[in-house]
């Protein structure tokens, strides 16, 4: 008897763990990268650290013609800025940017000279960077996105005071 009250417990036993939901730990998302949710949110007035790097000094101007040439009725905006390693170890990379539009239309960035967005620091060293944008007619940029090859991504929102007024149109001669 004592035997078939130990079976009739152990099935009852494995009969309520095999019911029982499983309940699993959802994953842990990598912080940054391509996941823009999980950036780093700031202005261009503002230091930003994603954690590994320290963006500040933020310049947001219109390009020199050595820079960019913009399309007819377009705007070319280049952004300076200096990036410092906050790591122990040595970082390199490259850094990417966007600008978006209030639709969230982006417009890729682009680097005066192949090396112009690549940089080796040291720990507590800076660099600094410079990127570009040839923005068509109609272009209003209200965010910049910018992705450093080490660390999270950063989202830079604009006012619209910190973007440079458009050129004005040349008449033409009398």
């Amino acid at each position: 008897m004592p035997h078939k009250i130990f079976t009739l417990a152990a099935a009852l036993f494995a009969l309520s763990i095999a019911a029982s939901p499983v309940v699993l730990a959802a994953p842990t998302p990598i912080p940054g990268g391509a996941n823009q949710i999980n950036g780093v949110t700031g202005t261009l007035h503002a230091t930003i650290f994603n954690g590994k790097l320290r963006f500040r000094n933020f310049v947001l101007r219109k390009s020199t013609a050595a820079e960019a040439t913009p399309d007819a009725g377009g705007m070319a905006l280049t952004l300076t800025y200096l990036v410092s390693d906050g790591m122990t170890r040595q970082a390199y990379g490259n850094v990417s940017a966007s600008m978006v539009d209030a639709d969230g239309v982006l417009v890729g960035s682009h680097t005066v000279g192949v090396y112009g967005a690549y940089y080796t620091i040291q720990p507590g060293a800076s660099a600094r960077g410079l990127l570009y944008w040839v923005l068509p007619a109609g272009f209003v940029p209200v965010k910049i996105l910018v992705t450093p090859g080490d660390g999270p991504a950063l989202r830079i929102n604009l006012k619209p005071s910190d973007i440079p007024a458009a050129a004005p149109a040349s008449s033409p001669s009398p």
